[in-house]
């Protein structure tokens, strides 16, 4: 639903820039415990979203 508002209906008048939704890589995931460290968002990547978002 955020998804649907915020990013397809531009929902997001008020705010300084656009949010962004950070998903899992497209990929099959691993069956071991350090798996889900490359298949869902980890400390990199929302860093690397954050970064970009202050800088528009």
């Amino acid at each position: 639903m955020f998804n649907k508002v915020m990013e397809e209906q531009k929902g997001y008048k008020y705010l300084d820039v656009a949010p962004r939704t950070l998903t899992a890589q497209a990929h099959r995931p691993g069956y071991g415990s350090d798996g889900d460290y490359f298949a869902k968002p980890n400390v990199e990547d929302v860093l690397r979203v954050v970064k970009e978002m202050m800088g528009e």
